[in-house]
């Protein structure tokens, strides 16, 4: 049920601001965390690139002493260099001759042994001819490796020493950034060459820690949880806004709705100083000089239609002695169709009277438990000699148990008055009338369907319009307020009414609360 609730209101306004206002923040961090990401991740790569470029030229002067005393070093020099090389810049470093072919790699970070032994050697460095450190160089590292099952100290797999460039004890200036768990995919490849610019070979680096991973997951963290927490304040502010702003706006939809059901004296208790309360105002001037205009024809039709009772009544007396006098038959003619007319208008003159009482709002209504099924059987009862004389089959079907409903007794036996009559008047001889009482628990229901002539399509919508006729009816005689006084008296008892009609023959149905 609320989500059926939901799904019914999702358009409201009361949803629609929240979900904007969530969506807007939503999307605002999105933008600025993006942003700051990118930002962030172009810093480090070029910080990546960067360390790859000192890593490698500092890394270049000591390969260059290795590549110039090659040919008197052992062949492990060259992979205890790299080993130690990597070791130092934290990258995987292959050694290559002048046709690029691999002399030495260290092997891939993530593979490396994490047992290495470095050994720093002080004083002459075998396999060099220098006795001191180079100048630019720190000192001289040698690599071992230990044994699987235990390693003695000073024991284990001696390796050659390799000078250390004094840049690459120095970087520490990347140390708080630097990810030992991951690696990037950036290479670089730095020539090496003689002093007189011979070309000797060549150092690549390559999976060199990454830069800034863990600054950069963590600030993604933190940007879900802060657009998480921004989402969910702009759908808080969104649901306070769209509840100060539909709040109003239901309270004037209310007494529009009232407005649009007849009440004419609703009026909104709405005070703002906003455009809303511009709109409460309008709307209360609007109302009230609808009221007046409303209540002032209202007020004319009833004074017309009782004011014209008098000189009714006074012309029908003169006809009606007129008719006890010696005339001749067209003068009796005439005053036959002038009684007819004067008739008809004072038909007219009762209905507007009681349309006008119907409509008319503040009136005391007089409601009785009224049983309907008795109310029923007697209004049919009435009409069964007039259908007898027209040929008509006029029956009725009603339940075992006669319902209670509470109604005007009169207002109630002219419904059916009314609908009886219709029905009877459009049924042409040899056609039926049914007259049917049906109980529920909420409501009962009555309906009246005849065989006769039907209602055109087009004219089924403005069937309960004033003074709107059927195009099929004009031969028969009304003034186009019978449904109209009905449709009232059934709405006023808080009922419903409605026609059905396929071409030939018509049911009318009328339904009204039960008691209780």
């Amino acid at each position: 049920m609320p989500m059926r609730r939901f799904l019914a209101n999702r358009h409201s306004i009361r949803w629609w601001l929240p979900f904007s206002y969530a969506g807007i923040a939503l999307l605002a961090v999105a933008a600025l965390s993006g942003l700051l990401l990118f930002t962030l991740r172009r810093h480090y790569s070029d910080m990546e690139r960067r360390y790859l470029e000192v890593s490698a030229e500092a890394i270049a002067h000591s390969a260059e002493r290795l590549f110039l005393d090659r040919a008197t070093l052992p062949d492990e020099v060259l992979q205890s260099s790299a080993s130690i090389y990597s070791f130092l810049v934290k990258s995987r470093v292959r050694l290559l001759d002048v046709g690029q072919q691999v002399l030495a790699d260290s092997g891939s970070v993530s593979e490396q042994r994490t047992d290495t032994v470095i050994v720093n050697v002080r004083g002459p460095a075998d396999g060099f001819n220098d006795s001191a450190p180079p100048q630019g160089f720190e000192t001289f590292l040698s690599i071992r490796q230990p044994e699987p099952a235990q390693l003695p100290e000073g024991e284990g797999t001696p390796r050659y020493p390799v000078p250390v460039p004094r840049r690459l004890e120095n970087q520490g200036w990347v140390g708080g950034i630097i990810s030992t768990d991951s690696h990037t995919n950036l290479s670089l490849t730095v020539p090496l060459f003689d002093r007189e610019g011979t070309l000797l070979g060549y150092v690549e680096l390559s999976e060199s820690p990454a830069f800034g991973r863990d600054v950069i997951r963590d600030v993604a963290e933190k940007a879900i949880l802060a657009g998480a927490v921004a989402v969910l304040l702009a759908a808080s502010a969104g649901w306070a806004v769209s509840r100060r702003i539909s709040h109003p706006v239901l309270a004037l939809a209310q007494v529009t709705q009232r407005m649009a059901e007849g009440d004419l004296t609703a009026r909104t208790t709405l005070q703002r100083r906003d455009e809303l309360g511009l709109l409460a105002r309008t709307f209360n001037l609007m109302a009230e000089r609808i009221e007046n205009t409303v209540l002032t024809l209202k007020r004319f039709v009833a004074d017309a239609a009782h004011e014209i009772n008098t000189p009714i009544t006074a012309l029908r007396t003169n006809l009606e002695l007129a008719a006890g006098g010696a005339l001749s038959a067209d003068g009796l003619a005439d005053l036959a169709r002038a009684q007819a007319e004067l008739t008809r208008l004072e038909t007219l003159t009762q209905s507007l009277l009681t349309l006008s009482r119907l409509e008319a709002h503040g009136v005391e209504r007089i409601r009785t438990p009224l049983d309907l099924g008795a109310l029923v059987r007697q209004v049919a009862e009435n009409f069964a000699s007039r259908a007898e004389q027209a040929g008509i089959a006029l029956s009725f079907d009603l339940p075992t148990e006669s319902p209670v409903v509470l109604g005007d007794e009169e207002q109630l036996a002219r419904v059916l008055n009314n609908l009886l009559d219709n029905a009877l008047k459009f049924t042409p001889a040899g056609g039926a009338v049914t007259l049917r009482l049906e109980s529920a628990p909420q409501e009962v229901r009555v309906s009246v369907t005849d065989t006769g002539i039907g209602i055109p399509p087009e004219d089924l919508p403005r069937l309960f319009s004033r003074f709107h006729r059927g195009r099929n009816a004009a031969a028969y005689p009304g003034n186009g307020l019978g449904l109209v006084i009905t449709r009232a008296i059934v709405e006023d008892h808080g009922g419903q009414i409605s026609v059905h009609s396929a071409g030939a023959g018509t049911t009318v149905v009328f339904t009204l609360p039960r008691e209780g």
